[in-house]
């Protein structure tokens, strides 16, 4: 999810959230969707009073309103926590800093100086095939975020896209999987974005990246005033 907030004196900042269900939890969707739609809503607000952009949006007051709309959702249903497990990774794009944040694994990639860089590395947990998910009790204490300067491009991915898109033997972006996305995005129109999201959900479900993953794809792409997501 990707959109536009203001700060108090007007500034133009984008936020930009990706979130995965996990694969065993009833509603990882529902999960996955609330988590984005209610960072949105909660970083818009701290924008909204913030008089110094993202140096005054707090990680872990994200995380919180986001815990206490899953706990809302899952008592109205006779839920569990756990049945909206999800991961999370987003940024808040201002005009000179940007706010990254993330728990679990997907990535979070930036271009600084022509440089691609993973912001945080997947965080994978102890074991194969774990993570850590916003709705486990200690997620408070796998929070990663850190404040720096804005990128000229970004990109945020879950877990699915993250074996072709890093290089895990050296902790590195494999930046050949961006290059030709980010070409295409840096020119693009408003409406050739839109396109480009078409394409780029074409190319994420096609049989060389299916072959390669069997998990669940998000990508968001963001290039000065130009973003696609899928």
């Amino acid at each position: 999810m990707v959109v536009e907030a203001l700060d108090q004196n007007g500034a133009r900042h984008l936020i930009a959230i990706a979130a995965d269900g996990a694969g065993s939890a009833r509603f990882a969707q529902a999960g996955a969707e609330l988590t984005c739609e209610t960072a949105v809503l909660a970083v818009t607000d701290l924008l909204a009073q913030s008089a110094d952009g993202v140096q005054s949006v707090k990680p872990r007051a994200i995380i919180e309103a986001v815990r206490g709309a899953i706990l809302e959702r899952a008592t109205e249903g006779g839920a569990s926590l756990r049945d909206f497990a999800c991961t999370v990774v987003g940024a808040v794009v201002g005009p000179e800093k940007v706010l990254y944040f993330q728990i679990g694994d997907g990535a979070i990639v930036a271009r600084r100086t022509d440089a691609l860089k993973c912001i945080f590395w997947p965080d994978g947990g102890e074991y194969a095939n774990t993570t850590f998910f916003i709705t486990d009790h200690d997620a408070q204490a796998h929070l990663q975020s850190r404040i720096d300067d804005t990128p000229e491009e970004l990109a945020l991915m879950t877990d699915g896209l993250q074996r072709l898109a890093l290089v895990f033997s050296s902790k590195a972006v494999h930046a050949p999987f961006f290059d030709p996305m980010f070409a295409v995005l840096r020119t693009a129109s408003e409406e050739e974005c839109d396109q480009l999201s078409g394409s780029l959900a074409a190319f994420l479900d096609s049989e060389p990246v299916n072959s390669r993953t069997d998990d669940d794809k998000t990508l968001v792409l963001v290039s000065g005033q130009r973003e696609a997501e899928v």
